[in-house]
């Protein structure tokens, strides 16, 4: 709206018109395109006091024209913008006088950066968890601005900070494809030998998992109480649902320590006892997996998590609420947090239904947390949740659980030696060798 106002005034229902001729946007209401508009024109009803976010203005022969032609400079240094992936320093504090947690808040004492991290990396977590990095265990205390401020600690079991690269999901007919395999044996012969043996090893231990249900197996080892389930959604929705089952094992008093995923299980591990929780009536699988975690147990976590502040820096940048790009400078990635952070703050308290925010959510349950696919997965297996308890882990929960602790601190060496001595422990368990 703003580049076409740029070039020449328009008129509204010209510019609609033209805008539903292109097939993403042959459904856009006329209501949803005014709003836009008056975006454009004001900021929004919180925003439009402010004279630099009027950046079009309707003339009485009732087209639309850019306010100054400093807008138009301002959209042509900007216009095109893609938003990079952002990488937060890793700050170490001293925690004397106690740490102060929070995704805000500048922690009592500062210290040394340690290095970078990414940014989606921190926003999987919430203040208190633990992760591997710079060859030390660091507690997550705080994040300011473009910097997340952490303590040493002891930790057994950290997180493991990856690049971004290695997240894209199994497609959904993909998913479909590897349950119908699963639940069909006959088609077994085709599979490779191991692959086969494997299969028919976890239908002799458990059980496998059905088309159309969702198969829970709790166990205990090493002092710790697991619950693992296999959706076959992707990471991303698995994360998520791994966070929000977290939250509601906090509620039910059963302490949960963490969670593990892949493309095709997660695992939770607790020093409750859940599988004794299950047929004790404290714990219930079909309101554990109820998908009204999508609403409430959603918005809290997301109003606890930086998630939505990053995600609407990028809304916020792409829709040129906020510029980059100065004649002879540029805005460091600090400084646009900060503005983006305050716009949102702003926008949060004076007008929740502002576009830009629903927009931002709507990004985030898209491309970060995968909510849509999560929604369909558990109106799916609702009423169809199978308990499998068992006296050990069982073969398909060998590889989701070899990611706990994936990482050590010290040499290559210690820590691939480590990690084949757990395999190998975990392979002997599963098998009935332990």
């Amino acid at each position: 709206v703003l580049g076409m106002a740029c070039g020449a005034p328009f008129a509204l229902e010209d510019l609609h018109a033209e805008v539903c001729s292109a097939a993403p946007y042959r459904h856009l209401t006329r209501e949803a395109f005014e709003e836009v508009v008056d975006f454009v024109a004001t900021g929004g009803y919180a925003l439009r006091a402010y004279e630099r976010f009027a950046r079009i203005r309707r003339t009485k022969d009732g087209l639309w024209r850019v306010s100054n032609p400093a807008i138009a400079q301002a959209y042509r240094l900007n216009v095109g913008t893609i938003v990079e992936a952002t990488m937060i320093k890793v700050r170490l504090v001293s925690t004397r006088g106690g740490p102060q947690t929070g995704v805000t808040g500048r922690p009592r004492f500062g210290g040394r950066v340690l290095g970078e991290v990414e940014e989606y990396f921190v926003e999987t977590m919430a203040p208190g968890d633990t992760f591997v990095f710079a060859g030390e265990i660091l507690r997550y205390d705080a994040m300011v601005e473009d910097e997340i401020y952490v303590s040493r600690t002891t930790a057994k079991e950290p997180k493991v900070p990856s690049y971004d690269g290695g997240k894209f999901p199994l497609s959904t007919f993909l998913a479909a494809g590897v349950r119908a395999l699963l639940s069909a044996p006959e088609r077994w012969p085709h599979l490779p030998g191991q692959v086969r043996d494997w299969l028919e090893l976890q239908r002799a231990r458990s059980r496998l998992p059905g088309r159309g249900d969702l198969l829970v197996e709790t166990f205990a080892r090493a002092g710790r109480f697991y619950l693992v389930c296999y959706p076959f959604e992707g990471r991303l929705a698995h994360q998520t649902l791994g966070m929000l089952l977290t939250r509601r094992l906090e509620r039910a008093r059963l302490k949960p320590l963490g969670f593990v995923a892949n493309d095709y299980a997660i695992a939770v591990y607790a020093a409750g006892d859940l599988g004794a929780a299950i047929p004790d009536g404290r714990l219930s699988l079909d309101a554990l997996f109820d998908p009204d975690m999508l609403g409430d147990d959603l918005e809290a976590w997301l109003a606890e998590s930086a998630l939505m502040k990053r995600t609407f820096r990028t809304c916020a940048v792409i829709a040129g609420l906020i510029e980059r790009r100065f004649p002879g400078k540029e805005k460091t990635k600090r400084q646009v947090t900060i503005s983006t952070d305050l716009v949102y703050d702003v926008l949060r308290r004076h007008d929740p239904g502002h576009m830009l925010l629903k927009a931002a959510r709507a990004d985030a349950a898209t491309g970060l947390l995968d909510v849509r696919r999560l929604s369909d997965m558990l109106m799916r297996v609702r009423g169809h949740i199978v308990h499998q308890p068992l006296p050990r882990v069982s073969p398909l929960a060998v590889p989701v659980l070899l990611e706990i602790g994936r990482e050590s601190v010290g040499s290559p060496e210690t820590a691939d030696a480590l990690l084949a001595e757990v395999e190998d422990d975990l392979v002997r368990e599963a098998m009935g060798d332990a």
